[in-house]
């Protein structure tokens, strides 16, 4: 079995500013916290865990990152402080990053010495159209 530890993923790893504007309905507010990635059980698997303010809110989610069928694809398990769960897929090719779910993708890039990824996170209406939600930027505080 591939492992993740020797994958592109493994840029990750360490812990990062998280910064970002919300695009809510006619006013941006402010996203801000710490977002960590770690290699758990023997390399065959990343933790993410992320606490964000997004505007008057905190936000906890931990996520699972195991490869699916290729080093450059994931699937990832979340689960958030409001309940909420699913599955999305990432793939880290070169310096594109992104990562699709269930009416939310993310569509980013990160730097060449993976200390900085900027993005944009977009939500899917009724309609089917694509939707700017969040303007997102981590900076790489430490490896852990």
């Amino acid at each position: 079995m591939d492992k993740i530890e020797n994958s592109n993923f493994k840029r990750l790893v360490g812990i990062w500013k998280t910064s970002g504007n919300i695009k809510s309905g006619h006013e941006n507010l402010e996203l801000n916290g710490i977002d960590s990635y770690e290699l758990i059980l023997d390399g065959n698997y990343i933790l993410h865990k992320a606490k964000v303010k997004m505007g008057n809110d905190i936000s906890e989610t931990f996520e699972i990152f195991k490869l699916q069928n290729s080093m450059d694809k994931a699937k990832t398990q979340y689960f958030d402080s409001k309940g909420e769960d699913g599955i999305m897929t990432s793939s880290l090719v070169k310096n594109e990053f992104n990562i699709e779910g269930k009416n939310l993708k993310f569509t980013g890039n990160i730097n060449d010495h993976s200390t900085l990824i900027t993005g944009n996170w977009y939500a899917q209406t009724q309609d089917g159209n694509w939707n700017d939600f969040i303007e997102l930027k981590l900076e790489k505080q430490k490896s852990k």
